[in-house]
C-alpha cells in the first residue's frame, strides 16, 4: 500500500483544487474573445490537475535527494500553472504568436504577446525538466 507524504498530500490538493478551476473555466469558455483558446487553457487545467494529483499519490515512490525532490514537485506545480495561465490570458486578450494553431486569426499587444509567449515556453521548460526529473526519481523502483 502506498503512502502519503507531506509533498504527496500537498500536490493531491493543489491537483484537486487546479482541476476544479479547469471545471470553472470550461463553463467560462463561449465568455472570451477565442473560445478554442479557452477550451485549451480548460483542458491544460483539467489534465496538469490530474497528474498533479496523480503524482501525489506515488510521491512516496520517488527517490530524490530532499532538495531536487521540493523542486520537482514545486516545479511541476508552478510550471503547469504558467502554461495554464499564458494560455488563459491568450484566450481573453486574443494573443496567438506563442500558441499559433489554437490563436489562429486572433492577434494582441505586442507586450501581451510576449508576455504570453514567456509564460507558456517558461511554464513548459520548467515542467519538462521536473517531470524528466521525476521519472528518474522513479527508476529505483523499478529494480
Amino acid at each position: 500500500m502506498l503512502e502519503l507524504t507531506q509533498i504527496g498530500e500537498q500536490l493531491i490538493f493543489i491537483g484537486i483544487a487546479f482541476f476544479l478551476v479547469g471545471l470553472i473555466q470550461g463553463a467560462l469558455i463561449p465568455a472570451v474573445k477565442n473560445s478554442r483558446m479557452a477550451l485549451s487553457g480548460h483542458l491544460t487545467a483539467v489534465q496538469c490537475g490530474m497528474a498533479l494529483a496523480i503524482f501525489g499519490v506515488i510521491w512516496s515512490l520517488v527517490v530524490l535527494p530532499l532538495f531536487v525532490d521540493i523542486f520537482v514537485a514545486y516545479g511541476c506545480v508552478v510550471g503547469f500553472i504558467l502554461i495554464w495561465l499564458g494560455i488563459t490570458i491568450a484566450s481573453v486578450t486574443g494573443a496567438s504568436k506563442a500558441l499559433p494553431i489554437a490563436g489562429a486569426g486572433f492577434s494582441a499587444k505586442v507586450t501581451t504577446e510576449f508576455t504570453v509567449k514567456i509564460m507558456v515556453r517558461t511554464g513548459s521548460l520548467l515542467s519538462l525538466i521536473a517531470c524528466t526529473t521525476l521519472v528518474f526519481g522513479l527508476l529505483p523502483t523499478l529494480g
